[in-house]
């Protein structure tokens, strides 16, 4: 597409060029003799406007725990909810099966071996992680039941990358 851009530039300049030139020559200048001029215009190489995804990198072997908003899981967090809603402590919104609480950064997108991605908008209770270390991961699920149910489990976790903010 540059190439096509520039090429048009040259050529318009060229055309512009002998239309001034013509314009102030005080001699009339014979009419070119037609030639056969050809242009060849190469095409780029493709482009490819799919981002790639880096390849997930191992963080290792985590602790993979469930919460949900109740106070048996929140303790006084649990407490005032604004229209029932549940704000992480990064101020995003929890959304079942999309938001952990951990240690890593906010935004961090991680991968969960058998469970799939999850986006850290929350943060692991700090005597948690002083207990069990910082590998560690709690999956938001919208009722305690499911979250007792889902246990606790060993897994490995990839680092995907981190979301547009």
């Amino acid at each position: 597409m540059f190439t096509v851009a520039l090429l048009m530039g040259i050529l318009i300049g060229f055309v512009l060029g002998r239309i001034s030139a013509t314009a102030f020559e005080d001699k009339p200048t014979p009419a070119p003799e037609p030639t056969e001029t050809a242009f060849v215009i190469s095409t780029p190489e493709p482009v490819n406007l799919v981002q790639e995804t880096p390849e997930p990198v191992l963080l290792g072997t985590y602790r993979i725990t469930a919460y949900c908003s109740c106070e048996k899981c929140c303790g006084e967090w649990a407490k005032n909810r604004p229209d029932g809603i549940v704000y992480g402590a990064s101020g995003e919104e929890l959304v079942a099966g999309v938001s952990c609480a951990s240690p890593l950064p906010f935004g961090t997108v991680v991968e969960i071996e058998g469970l799939g991605e999850y986006v850290v908008q929350d943060r692991t209770a700090a005597w948690v992680v002083e207990k069990y270390g910082e590998q560690q991961i709690d999956i938001y699920f919208d009722n305690h039941e499911a979250a007792c149910e889902f246990g606790l489990k060993y897994l490995n976790v990839y680092l995907k990358g981190e979301t547009e903010t």
